[in-house]
């Protein structure tokens, strides 16, 4: 751990950014930077003394991280978009793949970015994906809907945080089902849904394994949410679009359920390693 001296940002920078590398942490630079500038707040000179008690926080996140605990779980927020999130152990960390369904959703809308938009996020967690299109989208407004009431205070502390909380509507949902939910007003729904298979549980990463068991497992072959949201919007009147998160290995599942419900699939994209990541739908 870093002893406590009167020691310059930069030098503990460095000495976090050592310790890391030693124990084989990812990308050691940005996660040393991350630390220190949660301790030390981001605009302080770098040649600004740490006093001991900063110190001592910077090594108890360290011991945390060096057990295998995620930096975002230790310091309770991870950047998204262009924004940071406060996420904790009820929520499924915001994650760089995820982005590109805002990414999508931005393209689709480009031209008509100032018309006044109406869309759910399904499965929201953090709400990471619609307070960033909220934010691009000026004139949208966003039915946020989860389980979990735990995730679901997460969601609206950050809609708060982000000043976006009156162009939001909060709902705990067991997916589409709260009678409060007007399918009819919304032009898109967007959901990162769980879709990991319950076999492949135990195989994730110590580190993923600290999200909720309930944002991750997609029951038997995945499958399940996805199952459950095509029936749901069946037994509506929908007329919009979806635009699903998935796993490769559920690409063709989800396919064959927009095809069976007399959907048509728009476009599937690949994420930055270059795997299919977005399926969008469209309900006719």
């Amino acid at each position: 751990m870093i002893a406590k001296s009167k020691l310059p940002t930069t030098k503990i920078f460095e000495n976090t950014r050592d310790i890391l590398k030693k124990n084989n942490i990812n990308q050691p630079e940005v996660e040393a930077k991350i630390i220190i500038d949660f301790v030390n707040g981001e605009n302080n000179p770098l040649s600004k003394i740490l006093s001991n008690t900063k110190i001592q926080q910077i090594n108890t996140i360290l011991k945390k991280r060096l057990k295998g605990e995620p930096l975002s779980k230790i310091i309770k927020q991870k950047g998204f978009w262009n924004d940071v999130f406060y996420t904790n152990e009820n929520t499924l960390d915001p994650r760089a793949d995820t982005e590109i369904l805002v990414e999508a959703i931005l393209e689709d809308y480009n031209f008509t970015k100032n018309k006044n938009i109406n869309f759910i996020d399904l499965c929201s967690g953090t709400g990471c994906i619609g307070l960033s299109i909220l934010k691009e989208l000026p004139n949208s407004h966003c039915t946020f809907t989860d389980i979990s009431e735990e995730a679901m205070k997460i969601n609206q502390l950050n809609a708060n945080l982000l000043k976006l909380t009156t162009r939001s509507k909060f709902l705990i949902s067991d997916l589409l089902t709260n009678p409060d939910l007007n399918m009819s007003d919304n032009e898109f729904i967007v959901s990162n849904p769980p879709y990991i298979k319950s076999s492949d549980i135990k195989k994730l990463s110590h580190e993923t394994r600290h999200d909720p068991l309930l944002s991750l497992d997609g029951g038997i072959d995945g499958g399940d949410y996805y199952r459950l949201i095509f029936k749901q919007l069946s037994e509506t009147s929908y007329k919009g679009h979806l635009y699903l998160e998935i796993d490769p290995n559920v690409r063709d599942l989800v396919a064959n359920l927009a095809l069976d419900n007399n959907a048509k699939i728009l476009y599937i994209k690949r994420d930055y390693l270059k795997l299919d990541r977005i399926i969008k739908i469209i309900f006719i």
